[in-house]
């Protein structure tokens, strides 16, 4: 399946409550089919968003939160997986994009050891709740109401094409686009958003 396609499941199985923190390739497709002010992008920290996933699961324990990580984000940072199998963070659902590249946009780079990393053995092996691969859009779709269900933390190993347009080398005939200062201040205005939903929501519960 394509990471659009991929997005576009979870966006649709969304629970209507969940914080989704997105980084790297879902990036570009997540936060437009599921406009929220719980939204929050992780970016531009290339590896955090495990760490910030479980953050706001512990902070939020009656929320879902859904984490769109980068298989290539998460290796820069394997040992939150330990971190969030020590917690065991019940609301957790850590979806890893795995399309064999590092770094997604930018230098673009076969991930090292691609064809031989199990993300969900490594999850298993690390102690977390549960583990699914998904191959397909369809079986997604088919299943991920179940996924959500259950009790987490759960690692959702999404199967992303490797296509041509995800491995885009930048060279000197073919420029790289200068990123624009929003894309630095983008995660802490949402942060900011996401903060003040949820103290809107606690309010609105009182």
């Amino acid at each position: 399946m394509s990471t659009a396609q991929a997005a576009s499941v979870i966006a649709a199985h969304r629970p209507p409550d969940a914080v989704v923190i997105s980084t790297m390739s879902s990036l570009r497709h997540f936060p437009r089919l599921s406009p929220s002010p719980l939204n929050l992008s992780c970016v531009p920290l290339m590896g955090g968003a495990s760490a910030l996933g479980l953050g706001i699961a512990i902070a939020q324990p009656n929320r879902s939160v859904l984490l769109l990580d980068g298989d290539g984000s998460l290796l820069m940072q394997l040992g939150s997986l330990v971190t969030v199998a020590g917690v065991q963070p019940k609301n957790l659902y850590h979806f890893v994009f795995d399309n064999g590249v590092w770094f997604e946009g930018g230098a673009n780079f076969a991930l090292p050891a691609a064809d031989r990393i199990s993300w969900t053995g490594l999850a298993t092996a690390a102690g977390y709740a549960a583990t699914y691969s998904f191959s397909d859009a369809a079986a997604l779709a088919s299943d991920l109401d179940t996924v959500l269900a259950a009790a987490g933390p759960c690692l959702i190993r999404l199967d992303i094409d490797k296509d041509a347009a995800d491995r885009t080398q930048w060279s000197g005939v073919n420029l790289q686009e200068e990123t624009p200062d929003s894309q630095f201040s983008r995660m802490g205005d949402e942060a900011r958003t996401v903060m003040r939903a949820l103290q809107q929501s606690q309010v609105g519960q009182a």
